[in-house]
């Protein structure tokens, strides 16, 4: 593996590290602390949470339950998700180009030929319109190939 490479993954793995589960322990915690700081320790409520613990293990179990609700609504029942991945899908390089390993070195050039060898084989028995539209998807094919984008990039 490559220096250059071998940077940009750790860069990768950092901000997924550090994004997913550093960050998340730290504003969750905060929040916890701030939360009791300003809404119980100076209140009348003191005297129902009078230690940050308390406060904090009931924060937790309401806070992780409504949380997996409010997850799994957004996952499937909003738009919101649906858009992200439409969104994530297009700024894809690989949706319109092959990916690179063995579908680049074994699965799209088997197809290739297994389609180039039924071309052959069914010879007059496919209508002009059929061999046209099959040699227009290996002309697609073998432009992938080449490292070109196939499709319409929004």
């Amino acid at each position: 593996m490559n220096f250059e490479r071998m940077i940009f993954r750790s860069w990768f793995y950092l901000r997924v590290g550090y994004g997913i589960y550093i960050a998340f322990l730290i504003g969750f915690v905060s929040n916890i602390i701030v939360i009791y700081k300003l809404a119980i320790a100076d209140t009348s409520l003191v005297s129902v949470f009078p230690h940050l613990t308390e406060f904090a293990i009931l924060a937790v179990l309401i806070a992780s339950p409504l949380s997996v609700i409010i997850g799994l609504y957004h996952m499937r029942r909003t738009a919101a998700f649906a858009a992200d991945a439409t969104v994530s899908m297009e700024a894809n390089p690989y949706v319109y180009k092959i990916i690179p390993g063995k579908e680049r070195e074994v699965t799209i050039p088997l197809s290739i030929m297994t389609a180039r060898v039924l071309l052959k084989l069914a010879g007059d028995k496919l209508t002009p319109e059929e061999k046209q539209e099959l040699e227009e998807v290996l002309a697609k094919a073998d432009k992938l190939l080449l490292g070109h984008s196939v499709g319409l990039k929004k």
